[in-house]
């Protein structure tokens, strides 16, 4: 006797939401780069000189950027290809690059590895949401999914870094760093196929709109920034002096602004919340956040407490705002953005050497206020833009790091040059980090402001009809 189709879809439902769990963490805590680290084992196993030591370093770092580029084409692909397919093929290449670095023994090896996890990532990303968004129960899919992905952003860093071994580990201990938490790319991959053995086809199932010129188009605008992020991740490596990165970064974050407000302000594809200008928010203010400060308070005896109490807030909230009504959803973003500064303004005042319960109120503020922001933005967003604001997130992840970064390399190179020892060069990196917090301060005041104006002016516009709407109603991925 067979499965009611009822059952089986709800069967369905229940593995989607395990495949997000697994699958979004899975393809966002392979970005760290966790090389300097370990770099003594590597140094000692793969036997660098000290110019080949600085490619190693390199080629940890190539995930992020292969992300950035691979994204957008997985977006507009989803629109045209079957989600669960781009999906389970993004999940074998991450989880078959991650089982190849037990066999890594060169910089190139490295390179190669770190390029497929991160192009796996990307094709993983855009699928998860789009997968989420065919759901009959799509709007608690795609809360969860906006909570996980806020969530494995607060937690990368610090998960990277609790995966890496100690100094004295062993030679092969560094090899960790290549398959942070490989088992989750398993579940995720087994989760996918059971995806498709239970997959209901009834008679009268509602076929999607026809992908329009105007949304293939701006699916495909992200790759231009991306590339351009992507080459000066790596270029900026080569002895860049820390003020030309500044100001490329600051280049870079403005073009991606202006890039999401014309998007956002699209009468055909744009979002009524601002949800391409939310998730630039929330790529600056998460793991460039975050990531230094999980250094600062602990190297790698990070305090897990506090950050998984962030990421459990970002899951909160973003469910909280799944059910709110179609009248609430701009006051939900903006107070998303409120909760933010108010956690920029507790890590200011209390600094990376603040108590566990201090840092764990912190962070859980700053969790809630992503989580609610971009849970509230989604929800009232369509396919296509939501999968262009996804593209644009990362890029902003990147770009927080090409700020954070050489702000603490420049006080840090300060000090070294005037003799400094080990804890004023600790200083320094605390310093530079509370100056980042400053700008990602002013940052998180901007896009708010930005995201009321062109909220205001989409809502006025907006037709009245289903909040929730997007001519898509398929029943499982």
């Amino acid at each position: 006797m067979s499965t009611p189709p009822g059952k089986r879809d709800a069967a369905g439902f229940a593995v989607l939401l395990v495949v997000i769990a697994t699958a979004v963490p899975a393809a966002v805590v392979v970005l760290p780069d966790t090389a300097p680290y370990v770099m003594p084992q590597a140094v000692r196993d793969l036997a660098l000189s000290d110019g080949e030591a600085a490619g190693l370093v390199r080629a940890c770092g190539l995930a992020l950027p292969a992300l950035l580029l691979t994204a957008p084409l997985a977006a507009a692909l989803v629109r045209h290809a079957p989600a669960r397919l781009v999906l389970f093929a993004g999940l074998a290449v991450l989880l078959v690059a991650q089982a190849l670095s037990v066999r890594v023994t060169s910089v190139p090896v490295v390179a190669a590895v770190r390029v497929a996890e991160g192009a796996g990532g990307g094709a993983v990303l855009p699928a998860t949401l789009a997968l989420a968004r065919e759901r009959r129960q799509r709007r608690a899919a795609s809360s969860v999914w906006a909570g996980v992905l806020v969530a494995a952003l607060l937690l990368a860093t610090p998960l990277a870094l609790a995966a890496t071994g100690g100094p004295d580990s062993g030679a092969m201990e560094w090899r960790a760093i290549l398959r942070p938490y490989w088992w989750l790319s398993g579940i995720a991959l087994v989760g996918t196929a059971l995806l498709g053995l239970l997959r209901v086809r009834p008679a009268g199932r509602t076929v999607p709109a026809a992908v329009s010129r105007a949304e293939r188009v701006q699916l495909l605008l992200p790759v231009v920034p991306a590339g351009g992020f992507a080459f000066l991740a790596v270029v900026t490596t080569y002895d860049w002096s820390p003020g030309a990165q500044l100001l490329l970064a600051a280049c870079g974050i403005a073009g991606l602004l202006g890039l999401a407000v014309v998007g956002t302000r699209d009468a055909a594809a744009g979002s009524p919340l601002g949800y391409a200008v939310v998730m630039l928010a929330a790529g600056l203010l998460t793991m460039p956040v975050t990531g230094p400060l999980a250094g600062l308070a602990g190297g790698r005896a990070v305090p897990l407490a506090a950050f998984l109490v962030g990421a459990a807030g970002a899951v909160a909230a973003a469910l909280l705002a799944g059910s709110f009504g179609r009248g609430t959803g701009r006051g939900a973003v903006l107070c998303g953005y409120g909760l933010g500064v108010v956690a920029i303004v507790l890590l200011l005042a209390t600094g990376a050497a603040a108590s566990l319960w201090t840092l764990l109120a912190a962070l859980c503020v700053l969790g809630a206020g992503t989580g609610l922001a971009v849970g509230a933005a989604l929800r009232r967003t369509e396919a296509g833009p939501a999968l262009f604001g996804l593209s644009l997130c990362f890029p902003a992840v990147l770009g927080g790091h090409l700020v954070v970064g050489p702000l603490q390399i420049a006080r840090v190179g300060a000090v070294t040059r005037a003799g400094g020892g080990t804890m004023a060069a600790l200083y320094a990196l605390t310093a530079a980090y509370r100056l980042w917090l400053v700008a990602a301060g002013l940052i998180a005041v901007l896009f708010a402001a930005v995201t009321a104006w062109v909220s205001r002016s989409r809502t006025r516009g907006s037709p009245p009809g289903p909040a929730d709407s997007d001519g898509a109603v398929l029943p499982a991925g």
